[in-house]
């Protein structure tokens, strides 16, 4: 038999293991659906119908739905929460405070209704919306404005403007074109590792000098040959 799982809280989070204490490796936002790959008592192994991640999440906290409401769903025209203030209002007329980048076009699914600024896909705001996660702080599987971690921030802006990357740094790097440093425009993404190997830090940047990314907070600083120069300490962080 086939499972599905939507979220309708304001995050959900899943876990390397199937136990509340375990790593924190992502969160499902409100609206976003999620296949089931393991159903046990207590916990489900799922799977990310948006970036296909895994990781398991207590199923006290999943609302399961029929195939026909998960297709439903996915052939929607995705529109995401693109407010700070956003919240939505249930069927019992209770309201719950939304993160951005919750699928509000799950809303009728959930007989709920959405109040705030929406985002239609579009590809020229990033900046702006990245700015508006300023001094959010870190946090390891975050991808909200309470915390996010670097490549939840760069997918989650990225979603809400209309462009689908991967959850991880080193997923994120293998997309797209290589650029040089000189030839990078605002909106592009920038990679750090210790090695040519692997990506293990990911921002977006504002313009050849200025990157926005999550370090201990979701910060400004200026970037060189060199890589990361703190706007703070002036010294090399990646």
């Amino acid at each position: 038999m086939e499972y599905f799982g939507i979220c309708e809280l304001s995050v959900l989070p899943v876990r390397k293991n199937p136990h509340s204490t375990n790593e924190l490796v992502t969160q499902i936002l409100y609206g976003e659906i999620f296949t089931i790959i393991e159903k046990r008592e207590k916990w489900s192994k799922i799977s990310n119908y948006y970036d296909k991640y895994e990781g398991w999440v207590n199923n006290a906290q999943i609302k399961f739905i029929d195939k026909k409401k998960f297709n439903s769903i996915k052939s929607n025209n995705s529109v995401y929460c693109n407010d700070t203030n956003g919240y939505i209002i249930d069927k019992d007329n209770e309201k719950t405070l939304i993160p951005i980048g919750s699928l509000v076009s799950s809303c009728n699914q959930l007989k709920s209704k959405y109040i705030g600024k929406s985002s239609l896909l579009t590809k020229s705001n990033i900046i702006k919306t990245a700015k508006q996660y300023l001094n959010s702080p870190y946090l390891w599987g975050g991808r909200i404005p309470f915390g996010i971690d670097c490549s939840g921030f760069s997918q989650i802006v990225y979603k809400i403007n209309g462009i689908k990357i991967k959850r991880d740094a080193s997923q994120q790097a293998n997309e797209g074109k290589i650029t040089s440093i000189k030839d990078l425009k605002t909106g592009d993404l920038a990679f750090f590792g210790k090695t040519n190997k692997k990506a293990t830090h990911v921002g977006i940047m504002i313009n050849k000098n200025e990157i926005i990314h999550a370090f201990g907070k979701i910060r400004i600083d200026k970037v060189n040959n060199k890589g990361i120069v703190n706007s703070e300490t002036k010294k090399l962080t990646h």
